[in-house]
Parts: C-alpha cells; structure tokens; sequence
C-alpha cells in the first residue's frame, strides 16, 4: 500500500512537534507507506513495527552507513550481541534499583530550588538526567548550572552529530555538532584515563574491565560511554518533560497522582507509550519480504514509528487517552526485540522519582501564558520532548511532621482538658484520663480542626483510642489534603 491521502514529510516542523493526526491518517490508509525524499518506507501499524524489531535477521541495524558513537544501535550479531553483552553486565536491574536513594536525593534538591515561575527543562529536567548519567558513567560533574549546561549541549551535539552522519542532515550540521562532540568525546577520554588509574565500581569502570578483557576496543568503549550518556539523557529528560506538560494541562490527573502516589508507576509507563521519546527506528530489508500486504525489496530502507504504533487502535481501545488503569504491556516506548532499550528501566526509575519529587512540593502547575513552549524539531526530531517548557508552579505548603503533631496535639490536649501537659503521653486516653469524656473528645476534635485547619474524617475521628492515634490520623489528613 502505497497511496497516502495527507501529507507527511519528515522535515516538517508542525508535524515533528505534534506528529499524531499524521500518524494517525498513516496507520489507516498506508500502514506501510512509501516515502519518496528521503526514499524510504514508513511503517506505522504496532502489528508491524513489532514484527520488524522482533526479527533481526530479515531487518537488520546495519544500514551500511559509519555513525560510530551509534556502534551498538547500528549493528548486528555477532557484534550487538558482544557489546550488548557488555552493557547488560553494567545495566542489571540490582544496579539500577541501588541509585533510588542517590537520584532521590538529587530530584528533590532541584524541586526544592524551583522558583514558582520555572522553566522545566533547563530547570529540572535536564540536570536531573545528566547528573545521574554522569555519576553512573563515573563521568566527574561539577554541580555548578553551567558545567552541567555544557554537558547537556555536548550531549545533544553528539546526537546531532549521529544523525547528521546518517546523511539526514547538511553538512554545515554535521560541523557544528562535531565540536560538541569532540569536546564530549575528550571528557570520556579524561574518565577512561582516570579509571585505568583509580578502578572503580560504576558502569565505567565495568566497561573499561571489559576493554582489559579485550571485549572492546578502545574505539568501541569510547563510542559506548558516548551512546549510553547521550541515551541515558536525552531519554530521560524528554519523558519528564512531556510528563509536566500532560501535567500542566489536565489538572484532575495531577490532583489524583497527588492524592495516590502509588499510581506514579502506572503514569510514567503510559507516558512511555503514548510519548516515547524516540520516535524513529530505522532498519533495513536483507531479503525481498512482505510487511503488512506491501511487497518490500532487498536493501529498502525502513523508518519504524514506536510513537504511531502505541497509538494504534487495533491493540488498544481509545489507544490516545491516558489511561491509568490500561494493561499497556506490548507498548513499544523503549523498543522490543534484541534492541531493547537497556536504560528503560533506569528512565523509568528516575521519572517515576522526579514526579514524586515534585508532586509532594507543589499543589498544582500550568502552562506558563507568558512564554510559549518550544518542542523539539528539527535535526532532532527524532526525539520527541520539548526544548522549553515554562510553567507556573503553586508550591505545596509542608505539613507538620508527626514529631511536630505529637507536641502540638498534646499541649491542645492539656488545654482543652484542662490537665497538666507533662502528664500526656501516646497512650493516655479517656479510660486513664477522667476529664475525656465524650463531651471532651468532641471538644478535643473541634480544637484539633481549628488548630491544624484540617476536617477530620467524622467515623474515624469518633474512633481513635489515644492520643497517638490522634496524632497518626492529623497528620494522614494533611497529607491527603496536602495541607
């Protein structure tokens, strides 16, 4: 099928920024369609881009251009399956899991410095994927904004740099992204160098014990660290991103994340699929095939949509509304296959922390009316996120703490009842206690309300037994009032 009744074209902004209503007019009238400039065919169906990523010997990664910090992306076995194997050994989910307590710490230090009027990317997003890739990598990173502003332009001159090279982009591109290239390039120098000197247990460390073994080379290790810095961030960062803006934009969905937090999962695995930040995948055919009634050639060029694909109706009902509650397992937002993204997990860790981040420190956000959002597009269209995303940001008044609570509800407690402070504890209650009766502890609960401004809940509050029970049922309130 080749007949496409709308227009697509690769290079176009508008559908770079916002590609659905094209995706969607492909995916019903030519799931397969054949692209003229650059010649190509577009597959958008999740039927047949799964088909595609699951059968590596009929769509090879080899497209038979030289894009070396794209070594792993762009090969086939035996040597994906070699430096496949390196990576895996760095990436194992006991890894990924030890860097909660680490990547908490720095999601939270960077919502705290948020100012009400933030721009998310530059202000949050960025420097939290760039930060945890550079410590895993073992990458030193001064934490001061513009060394970790340099890393983030080196970062995406190097993907530039890849895709310019594919021969997608002119030259003069390609010259200016080398130079954030080179200068990345020379940073992973410095931090090989340095780990040969000073062994380390981190993801460096393990692909330079690797190079020791002779499964790398030299060129081979420094591409790697290349491609896992320039994956680990951009990836992560763009998730985020398009998080905040669904966020900003549904008001209910950020209330109900807030108020569940457990559904925080169920939100970022929805993202990735219906924003995954990679939107294209290119193979090619190594033997004449037929992909989804189109008769293919030897040698045809392939672009694969993961993006189209999680929006196709025919594996999910009301596949674009964000559904919480959908089994969305078969989504293709980090791949499928032998190519599957060794960092899906690590995504979905830290975006899962950076919404917890700053669910529990703001009340609400929106879309900034003052300054427009910038998506990406262009020569790096092929992520798909935002450049810019300026929000306003109510920030969460804290709640007191139950050490806090505890104090306060036993001085109200002395001074309702008239009876001396020293003389409560987490027990005391109306058997120890002859002033609370029932008419005390209706008094105690309306001084409880004024004093914390919450609005306990009626059958509860009739119930606790103690004064810690209390305590523990305020301080459950604020929080789900966020208070």
């Amino acid at each position: 099928m080749t007949g496409c009744p709308v227009h697509f074209d690769l290079l176009d902004p508008a559908i770079q920024a916002d590609p659905h209503a094209a995706y969607a007019a492909l995916r019903q009238h030519a799931p397969v369609h054949r692209l003229d400039r650059p010649p190509m065919w577009l597959v958008t169906r999740h039927a047949e881009v799964e088909a595609v990523l699951r059968d590596a010997a009929t769509f090879a990664s080899d497209l038979g251009m030289d894009v070396p910090i794209m070594s792993m992306v762009m090969k086939d076995a035996p040597d994906h399956t070699r430096l496949r194997g390196t990576v895996n050994k760095a990436f194992t989910p006991r890894a990924i899991q030890h860097l909660a307590p680490r990547i908490t710490a720095i999601a939270e230090q960077l919502a705290d410095a948020l100012p009400e009027r933030a721009e998310m990317v530059e202000g949050f997003a960025n420097p939290l994927s760039v930060t945890v890739i550079c410590e895993m990598l073992g990458v030193p990173l001064d934490q001061r904004d513009a060394q970790r502003d340099a890393m983030n332009r080196y970062a995406r001159d190097a993907l530039l740099a890849g895709f310019a090279a594919t021969g997608m982009g002119p030259p003069e591109l390609l010259a200016e992204a080398r130079i954030g290239l080179d200068a990345l390039m020379r940073i992973l120098d410095a931090a090989i160098e340095d780990h040969l000197a000073h062994p380390r247990d981190d993801i460096l460390g393990t692909l330079v014990q690797e190079e020791a073994r002779g499964t790398l080379t030299r060129v081979e290790l420094r591409n790697l660290c290349a491609l896992l810095l320039i994956g680990g961030h951009e990836t992560t960062a763009n998730l985020i991103a398009s998080g905040l803006n669904w966020l900003a934009r549904d008001a209910a969905l950020f209330a109900r994340l807030r108020a569940e937090p457990d559904l925080i999962p169920r939100f970022v695995e929805e993202l990735a699929r219906l924003l995954p930040p990679l939107q294209r995948i290119a193979r090619r055919t190594t033997r004449p095939v037929t992909l989804g009634g189109t008769a293919l050639p030897e040698g045809a060029m392939l672009m694969l949509f993961p993006g189209a694909a999680n929006r196709d109706e025919a594996r999910w009902p009301d596949a674009d509304k964000l559904d919480l509650a959908r089994d969305n397992r078969g989504h293709l937002g980090f791949g499928t296959g032998i190519h599957t993204c060794p960092g899906g997990p690590l995504a979905r860790l830290e975006a899962r922390i950076a919404f917890e981040a700053l669910l529990a420190r703001l009340d609400g956000i929106t879309l900034d009316p003052a300054r427009k959002p910038q998506p990406i597009v262009g020569y790096a269209a092929g992520n798909l996120g935002w450049n810019t995303l300026p929000l306003l940001l109510r920030k969460r008044m804290r709640p007191v703490m139950v050490e806090d609570v505890f104090g306060a509800l036993c001085a109200l407690v002395a001074e309702t009842l008239e009876i001396d402070a020293e003389d409560i504890t987490a027990g005391t209650n109306a058997r120890t206690t002859p002033e609370w009766d029932s008419l005390g502890h209706m008094r105690i609960l309306a001084a409880v309300e004024k004093r914390f401004g919450v609005k306990l809940p009626r059958l509860a509050a009739y119930r606790v037994k103690d004064v810690g029970e209390l305590a523990a049922l305020i301080e459950t309130t604020q929080s789900q009032a966020g208070a």
